[in-house]
Parts: structure tokens; sequence; C-alpha cells
């Protein structure tokens, strides 16, 4: 009953961490719609140019302009985020430009800090002898994460899972034996105090790389007071740096009085509750902020990560219990503290398999892209270091229900090392842009009227120029025949353009393909067949396409 109580209150606390901490969007920003789209042929010079990003945008660090084909810059370099659409940039154009192939290069910085720039091709005039707009490519270039980013946020991981960890062993799992153990206390003191400072160190890194992140540049070249003031008044990153700086320093206080009080149950849980909140801040730098319904999708992602900062907190903390097991009269308790922290291991993994798999909904358009994106791929190796994880705590489960404790160090540090990279992974995925910018090619088939089969193919499935092709077969897998015309209507499901109609042309019975730039944004596209057959007889049907930016 007492934990049941104490367990409510956590929650309780949670929930306001969450409803009351400020709301900060933060993702990789792609483009959804620009204007001109890339390689679009225009008959006459555009005013502006712009581009418009699924999410805000910070103010910030961000560049857009125009070259002709000679290089020669040719915008009006005023470039500026729309202050009525805080996700859009945009620049003004010369009235008099002549017929040539043109460059938007641009680069911003998404809500999460992190930076994204790309070349978008456009053309003036059909006529153009110096250079064909398809010939220079559309690029989009997103961060990568680099070793000090890597080392530094992941760091600051297991620092954060350590301390709510190790409290949550005090707070719930730990028998009365070992809590008057006088020298095991003092272990955890060292514990306690080197997470703190660890955390400390990595927090107080993380504005100077956010710096090297967003700028571009070098250590050496950012370490300066007046840049780093200017990233924690400008920017969004700064704002939580600021609330995690404060939010620490009342950590050490809370911390110290837990010390000298030998561990007194208010200052535990106050102490628990602070290294919570750093959690929160985590989650307001995630994918998760970035979302239309980010009441649902923030407090799973941030579930997610406070599983698993219990459970690989907790096998720090049971790493430092092992040399119990090496005494006979101090074994046994060593054994049941296995038992009860496995009873919540199961809880824990629940609950990350439950909240790993909605959050992967939002971010993995298709299983494709599991294997096809950097996102995807490193998704999939977090996945299979988790289910190490499990058959590990599954083999811990058994010998601590089992009173054996031969092996179990062992397996217990297996457990732990495999979390240890699982949590450089999750560093990986926070600073990944997700797949939803590129889900690759599309493939469906849809049945038709009388058992008919249509499968749509559109290649490479992004903003500008595609490959449409559409296969037609009867209910026994034969080619339709006899077919008069097959169109296509392209229907933005993001935003009211009006409908676009494309006429495929036929390649051989049952075969049809198209090449055009009708998917001229990014996002939910419906696309509606209609064949037409000599019999005057019709065929219809819509597909959901998810079209990438990159």
């Amino acid at each position: 009953m007492k934990h049941l109580k104490n367990g409510s209150l956590m929650m309780a606390v949670i929930y306001l961490c969450l409803v009351l901490f400020p709301s900060l969007a933060s993702a990789h920003a792609y483009i959804i719609k620009s204007t001109p789209y890339e390689n679009e042929i225009l008959n006459q010079v555009p005013k502006k140019v712009s581009i418009v990003f699924d999410e805000s945008i910070q103010a910030s660090f961000n560049s857009i302009e125009v070259f002709d084909s000679k290089g020669n810059r040719v915008d009006q370099k005023n470039g500026r985020i729309d202050p009525k659409n805080p996700s859009m940039i945009e620049t003004g154009l010369g009235s008099n430009l002549p017929d040539d192939t043109y460059s938007i290069k641009w680069r911003v910085v998404s809500s999460d800090g992190h930076p994204v720039e790309g070349v978008i091709p456009f053309q003036i005039g059909k006529e153009n002898h110096n250079q064909d707009s398809s010939s220079v490519s559309n690029q989009t270039k997103g961060y990568t994460p680099k070793m000090d980013l890597i080392i530094i946020r992941w760091l600051q991981y297991i620092s954060n899972a350590c301390l709510v960890g190790v409290l949550f062993l005090f707070l719930f799992i730990l028998p009365k034996g070992i809590l008057e153990n006088s020298r095991l206390i003092k272990n955890f003191n060292k514990v306690i105090l080197l997470s703190l400072f660890i955390l400390f160190v990595s927090i107080l890194l993380s504005l100077p790389l956010q710096e090297v992140i967003e700028l571009g540049t070098s250590w050496s070249q950012i370490i300066r007071i007046s840049l780093l003031l200017d990233m924690v008044e400008y920017t969004l990153f700064g704002k939580i740096w600021i609330i995690q700086i404060t939010g620490l320093f009342i950590l050490f206080i809370f911390t110290y009085l837990l010390i000298k009080s030998k561990f007194n149950a208010l200052w535990l849980w106050i102490s628990f509750i602070l290294g919570i909140g750093l959690l929160v801040s985590k989650s307001f730098t995630s994918h998760a902020a970035s979302s239309t319904n980010v009441f649902l999708t923030v407090p799973i992602d941030f579930i997610h990560l406070l599983s698993a900062s219990i459970w690989i907190g907790g096998l720090i903390g049971l790493v430092a219990l092992i040399p119990l097991s090496r005494q006979m009269d101090t074994k046994t308790l060593f054994l049941e503290t296995i038992q009860r922290f496995s009873k919540w291991g199961i809880l824990l993994v629940i609950v990350l398999s439950v909240t790993g798999f909605i959050g992967s909904l939002s971010y993995i358009p298709n299983l494709r892209t599991l294997l096809t994106s950097n996102y995807g791929r490193v998704l999939l190796g977090k996945v299979l270091l988790l289910i190490i994880m499990i058959v590990f705590a599954a083999f811990n489960f058994l010998k601590g229900k089992q009173n054996r404790e031969k092996g179990l160090p062992t397996t217990l540090w297996g457990e732990l090392v495999t979390g240890l990279i699982v949590l450089m992974l999750s560093v990986l995925l926070t600073n990944l842009p997700t797949a939803m910018s590129s889900p690759g090619p599309f493939k469906e088939t849809n049945t038709g009227q009388r058992g008919s089969q249509i499968t749509f193919e559109v290649t490479p499935n992004v903003i500008g120029e595609n490959n449409f092709v559409l296969t037609l077969r009867d209910q026994k897998g034969q080619p339709l025949k006899n077919i008069e015309q097959v169109t296509l209507t392209f229907t933005s499901l993001e935003m009211d353009m009006g409908d676009d109609t494309k006429t495929l042309i036929k390649v051989k019975e049952g075969s049809y393909k198209v090449k055009g730039m009708n998917f001229n944004m990014a996002g939910r596209w419906n696309v509606h067949v209609h064949v037409l057959t000599k019999e005057l007889e019709t065929i219809d049907t819509d597909f959901k396409v998810l079209v990438g930016s990159q």
C-alpha cells in the first residue's frame, strides 16, 4: 500500500512536470513546399522565392540566397523568416532576370538546434541554352552526429539515468538490511556524487557544443562569451539549457541534504523528482515535441526515457552491490534485491516495448525505411539490443528466484553494458532526421471492379519530378486490355491547392507510365486512378501516398 501511494505521488508529479513545462517544439526541419519547387520551369520571373518547412525554424543562423548559372547572386539580399509564418523563409528577386537556370541555396536551424541546408534548382524560360535545370541536383543536407556530440550527450544520458535509477532503488527496491550497511551507503554516496558531477559537466558543455553544431564551426572558434550569451538569449536550446542548469543547482542542494540526512525519505523523493525533471527537459528536445499532438507524443517519449533510465540506472546500482554476493552473510540480501528489481524489470520492459512501438509509428512511415534510412537502421539496432537486454534480464530473474548467485555478476554486467550501448543509440536517434522525410519509393496494390488488380508505383517519391507507373491486371493476373485512357488526379491532403490531372502513356498491355512534377510539396497526397475502357466502363480507386522531401 505504501509503494502504491508513493507511486501515485510520483505519477502526479510527473504529470505536473509535463503540463507546466514550457512547450518548446523541437525536431529536424524538412521542406514540405518550396516556391518555385525543384526543377520547376517558370515563364516569368517570380517576385520572391520561399521555402516552407514542417515546423517553426529558429530566428538565428538562417539564410536564403539565389544564384544564376554563373554563380552570381541575384536575390535582393533581404532573406528573412515570414513574420506571419515562422516555418517559412523567403527572399525577394529582381524583376529583370534573364532566362537562365537558378539555384536557391538555403540554411536554417530547426527547433531542436540542428542545422539543415540545401540547394533547390529552378529555371526561368523554356529556351535555356546555358544549362538545363534538371542537371542541377536538388540537395538537402542535415547535421550528422559527430563524436563530440555522441560523447557529451551520452554522458548526460548515463549520469541522469544513474542518478534516477539509484534513487529509485532506495525508494522501492533495497531491503532494510542493505540500508543499514554503512559501507554500502558510502559507496552509493560516491556513485550519486559522481553521476551529479558528470551530469553537471555534460550539461555545461552542451551549450558550446550546440554552438558548434548551429554555426558549423570548431570548438576553438566559438568559445567566446558574446556568442554563448547570444545562444542563451536567442535560441530555444539556450532557454532549455538555463532550465537545466537551474534544476541542476537545486538538485545539488537537495542531494547534499540527502547525503547529510543519511537518505531521509523526504530528500529522497525531492531529489528523485528533480532528476525526473531533467529527463522531462530531454523529452522537450526530442522529435516528439514537433508533433501536432504534443500532449500524447511528449508524455510517451518521456515515459520511454524514464523507463530506460530506471532500468539502466538501477543496473548500475545492482553492479555496485555485487560484492555482497561474495559474502555468506550478505548473499541473501543481494539475491533478494535482484528478485525485487526483476519484478519491476518486467513492468519496465512492457512499458519500453509499448512506448517504443507507439513512438516508432510517428517516425517510420513504412517497414522499408527500417533498412533504407539512417534513422531506421539505428532504431532497428536499438530494438535488437533491447532484445538482448531482455534475455540477460530473464536470466538474472531466474537466478535471483532460484537463489543462485553463480554467473549472476557476469550477466548483470552484460545487461548493463548492453544498456549503455542502447543509450548511445538513443543519442543518435535524437540527433538524426526521422525517416518521415525520406519514405522511399511507393508501391501499393488495390482491388478494383470485378476483382481487377491496380498497382501504383512512384519513384523516387519526393518533391519534384517522379516516375508514375500503373499496372492493370484482371482477377486471373492477366493484363487488362481494351483500355481507352488512364489518368491520375493528384490532391494534397495537407492544404487546398486544387486538383492536378495527368494522363498516362501506354507502354504495353496492362502497363502505363508517365513522368511529372505533380508532387510539389512533401506530406500526404491522394492519387485518384481513373481507368476508362473502350466499352466506356470505368475502374476507379484511390492511393494515399506519403511524399518525402529528400
